[in-house]
């Protein structure tokens, strides 16, 4: 029976693992790899806009042929130009562009740490369920031992009829529905295994043992990731709202354009040494009325702010519920310890003394398989209760803002 019990702890699984191995292959998801890209996708917009406003060099060249040749239109010409032109004004739409193109670079970066953090909490519950379910077959294995053991005991009795049909009837039973108990445990590490490899992309097995580093903070130092991004998309959104207002104000632009053209002419007296030419241009474009087009755009864009600062209000009201909710439930969660040891120190003492007074004849059958029953599951009862404090303070690593897979050990 030994042997079988180590048999059926061996996860059939290619990829052996503890919790910072299993963090680090699920970092490497397609989630996680799409945040990646977004950020990245945003500082290249960045970078963009900054160049757009930047001075720029144009070249342009052409080749005429006129049919009729005058004094002002010679029979064939060639021009080449060279522009260099920048935007000295533009009623305040670069500065609003560029103050927007930073928070959303700022907004995919902490979007990028909630994604990560959310995949970490997700590995971590299903970490240590995995372990607390393997901890509960591995009980129940044990207890299998001892029904097999108690039903050999019975049946040796019964053949000197010292115990009856029905005692080891019962015994037969419980063993069949434990039987049952260890199938629905291996179905779900299974369920667990799958969705581990689902979130991590390989077929992975859980190693016990890594724990979790917790330094309490304030409630109001609490700022996750993803209200962070979210303050930084209302910054976004209202350097946008700036943005559509430049249009009521004048765009000034400077231009410099060196020219050089050549003049073939069928009349020699038409001819000219001028060869090339620079000019320097200061225009001043003002749009003064568009049918309230440039307002409406403008009206728009604030109340995009506008409601994008109510959801920011809301999900910090929201986030800072949830943050007192991980704190009780961590507070909830010690408790369950002491209550968990407690109950099996309770457990293995009356287990001893029930099962002393059964072989001795003076309890039944189904007081000691009570007792054994309550004493398996109370040591299932302690494990899952000292997983549960790890993962709750995983929660609450992750309701401060912190970056969980440090906190790993």
């Amino acid at each position: 029976m030994k042997k079988l019990t180590l048999l059926c702890l061996v996860p059939l699984f290619a990829f052996s693992g503890n919790l910072p191995e299993l963090l680090g292959l699920a970092e490497q998801n397609k989630h996680v790899e799409a945040s990646r890209y977004n950020l990245e996708a945003a500082k290249e917009q960045e970078y963009a806009m900054k160049s757009g406003y930047m001075p720029s060099l144009s070249l342009g060249a052409n080749q005429t042929y006129n049919q009729q040749e005058n004094m002002f239109t010679p029979e064939k010409s060639r021009t080449g130009a060279a522009t260099l032109s920048f935007i000295l004004y533009d009623g305040g739409k670069r500065e609003a562009m560029f103050d927007q193109q930073q928070a959303l670079v700022k907004a995919a970066t902490f979007s990028l740490s909630s994604v990560q953090n959310n995949v970490s909490l997700n590995v971590i519950y299903y970490y240590y369920n995995y372990i607390s379910t393997l901890a509960s077959k591995e009980s129940t294995l044990q207890k299998m031992e001892q029904l097999e053991a108690e039903r050999y005991r019975l049946e040796k009795f019964l053949s000197v009829g010292s115990a009856t049909a029905d005692e080891i009837q019962k015994i037969i039973s419980t063993i069949e529905q434990t039987k049952v108990d260890l199938l629905t445990l291996d179905n779900t590490l299974n369920n667990i295994s799958n969705t581990l490899e689902y979130l991590t992309g390989k077929a992975v097995s859980v190693e016990a043992g890594s724990t979790i580093t917790l330094k309490e903070g304030k409630v109001e130092d609490a700022t996750r990731f993803d209200i962070l991004a979210l303050e930084q998309s209302v910054q976004s959104a209202r350097a946008e709202a700036q943005a559509a207002k430049a249009p009521h104000l004048p765009t000034i632009k400077l231009e410099d354009t060196y020219s050089r053209f050549k003049y073939d002419y069928s009349n020699p007296a038409w001819e000219s040494d001028n060869n090339h030419q620079n000019t320097v241009q200061l225009s001043m474009q003002w749009k003064i009325f568009d049918f309230g087009s440039t307002s409406a755009s403008a009206e728009a864009a604030q109340k995009n702010y506008l409601s994008k600062s109510s959801d920011l209000a809301y999900e910090k009201h929201k986030a800072k519920a949830s943050f007192k909710s991980a704190q009780n439930s961590y507070e909830t969660a010690l408790a369950k310890i002491e209550a968990a040891k407690a109950r099996l120190t309770a457990s293995e003492m009356t287990y001893e003394l029930v099962k002393k007074k059964f072989q001795q004849g003076i309890v039944n059958n189904v007081t000691y398989l009570d007792a054994l029953s309550d004493k398996f599951n109370a040591r299932s009862q302690l494990q899952t209760a000292l997983n549960e404090v790890e993962y709750q303070k995983a929660v609450l690593l992750y309701e401060m803002g912190k970056e969980i897979k440090g906190a790993i050990q």
